[in-house]
């Protein structure tokens, strides 16, 4: 099997984390080496964490995309694969999505299915064929049909160097919608990217926004804009913006974080 090393971004994540190094220390398949980059906790990883890891330290949260690039720096292997700190893998996670590489070398990135809990699907990928950004899947049944997958989500998942190249995400994203970016690159690059149909991992949900404050939903609505312009076809603006008139009234979505996704450059 190829080799693979597992970056994991943490900020504060409390027992979160040590629960998601232990599974990734379970696993059929040993990783060569696991990055835990330590993203400005206030109590540093180093104090809080058992267990074999190396970790990288920055004083300040440089957000999940240039956290993860710093991280990326530290590896080596052909396959490296993000797990956020609220996921827990099962045992052959990494046998399995390794597995999906062997088989297929026009493969740049892959994902399992995201469940919530026992019976429900948190995540299967994203969507991008109505002109918005979407998450597969989530709220469903584990085992119920769903459909195929654009892209996936880096909440959990395997990418190959060769197709990231030096980098994985654009830094200008900082948080939210970097994974959607990256997929649209990889797909313009000729990679493919593949949701594999069996449930391997439990996200437990996002406890980042709490970090953000109020700028959590300004980069999760502005994110979108910069993707539909940076990439033809991965989200249109027009049904952007029709979802955010609907959104706004709910406190769900940012004027300002329209307004920057219109008008930031983003060549």
């Amino acid at each position: 099997m190829i080799d693979t090393e597992v970056i994991v971004l943490d900020i504060d994540g409390g027992t979160m984390l040590q629960a998601c190094i232990d599974s990734l220390q379970q696993q059929t398949v040993k990783p060569r080496k696991i990055v835990v980059f330590d993203n400005g906790s206030r109590t540093p990883v180093s104090e809080r964490l058992r267990g074999s890891a190396e970790i990288v330290r920055s004083e300040t949260n440089r957000g999940f995309a240039e956290g993860n690039n710093a991280a990326f720096t530290q590896t080596e292997s052909p396959l490296v694969a993000l797990v956020n700190n609220d996921v827990v893998l099962d045992p052959d996670w990494l046998a399995t999505l390794v597995a999906a590489f062997d088989q297929e070398a026009s493969l740049g990135a892959a994902q399992t299915l995201l469940r919530r809990d026992a019976t429900t699907v948190d995540g299967a990928g994203i969507d991008v064929s109505r002109g918005t950004i979407r998450q597969i899947g989530h709220g469903a049944t584990v085992g119920d049909p769903l459909p195929d997958a654009w892209g996936v989500s880096a909440t959990a998942a395997l990418y190959r160097r060769a197709a990231v190249g030096d980098r994985l995400f654009d830094p200008r994203f900082f948080a939210y919608y970097e994974d959607v970016e990256l997929c649209a690159r990889l797909h313009e690059a000729g990679w493919k990217t593949r949701v594999l149909p069996v449930a391997k991992a439990t996200h437990r949900g996002s406890h980042s926004a709490s970090v953000l404050g109020s700028d959590a939903l300004r980069l999760r609505t502005r994110n979108r804009y910069l993707v539909a312009r940076m990439h033809r076809g991965v989200g249109r603006t027009g049904a952007l913006l029709w979802e955010d008139v609907k959104l706004l009234p709910t406190g769900r979505s940012s004027l300002r974080g329209i307004w920057e996704g219109l008008t930031m450059r983003v060549n």
